[in-house]
């Protein structure tokens, strides 16, 4: 059951992350997402030429058996590790930024502050926030109000 859990935790976790180039430095998730979504494209070929492969080639029908249940498994092993990062709890670094982005979203009355009440600060619950904050505070929402978005160069 509680795999089941993870499964569906990272399909929502998928969904929900920002697509965002200025986010995937610092958030491997970005990339794993975009890997899966690479994956779901060339694993039916790759099956399938596994299989023209085991017909016209003498190989072993176990090794190409464990070849296709391997290249099968990848999205998915992508999507159990989404699903366990997005239910791990935040490290000390990101919750002064959740806690940072939470008090500019009160501050312009978005949201309000029994909104989001949540004993346990998670990537999901920081990736929600994170969109509040693109979708109502602009692109550079993690900046200081007093630095300017761009290099005076």
């Amino acid at each position: 059951m509680n795999l089941i859990n993870t499964f569906k935790a990272g399909q929502r976790y998928m969904k929900l992350c920002p697509t965002d180039k200025q986010l995937a430095h610092s958030f491997p998730e970005l990339k794993i997402i975009n890997l899966i979504k690479i994956a779901t494209q060339y694993v039916p070929p790759i099956v399938i030429g596994l299989l023209v492969w085991q017909y016209y080639m003498p190989a072993q029908i176990a090794v190409t058996a464990i070849t296709i249940l391997f290249t099968l498994s990848l999205p998915l092993q992508g999507i159990f590790w989404l699903g366990k990062r997005a239910l791990s709890p935040l490290p000390l670094n990101l919750i002064d930024c959740y806690n940072q982005l939470k008090t500019k979203l009160i501050a312009k009355k978005i949201i309000t502050e029994n909104s989001i009440q949540n004993n346990k600060l998670t990537f999901e619950a920081f990736m929600k926030l994170i969109n509040l904050a693109k979708l109502y505070l602009g692109d550079y929402f993690g900046q200081d109000d007093d630095t300017p978005p761009y290099n005076e160069d």
